[in-house]
């Protein structure tokens, strides 16, 4: 299995719940996926980032789908406008 992980910094008016909602949902939109979860900074340590998304696939390949699927570019495209800062790691499991 692999895990994609996505921790971003975002502007302050980034509507981080929504954000939240449409990347959750893409489960039920792209069967590639195995599980995916976002997690939203409690604001502990300044130095944070915002939120962070994990998203569990079975293999590259459709790590590669879900990183082309039509549903997941669009929801890229809603947050690009928010993000400061965007960093990854992919990693086997």
């Amino acid at each position: 299995m692999i895990r994609h992980v996505v921790i971003f910094k975002a502007k302050e008016n980034a509507p981080l719940e929504l954000f939240k909602e449409k990347i959750e949902n893409l489960k039920s939109i792209i069967p590639e996926i195995i599980d995916i979860k976002v997690g939203i900074d409690i604001n502990f340590d300044p130095a944070s980032s915002d939120f962070c998304v994990i998203t569990d696939v079975k293999d590259l390949k459709d790590l590669e789908i879900y990183a082309k699927h039509p549903d997941h570019l669009e929801v890229i495209e809603f947050i690009k406008p928010y993000i400061t800062e965007r960093k990854v790691v992919d990693f086997k499991v």
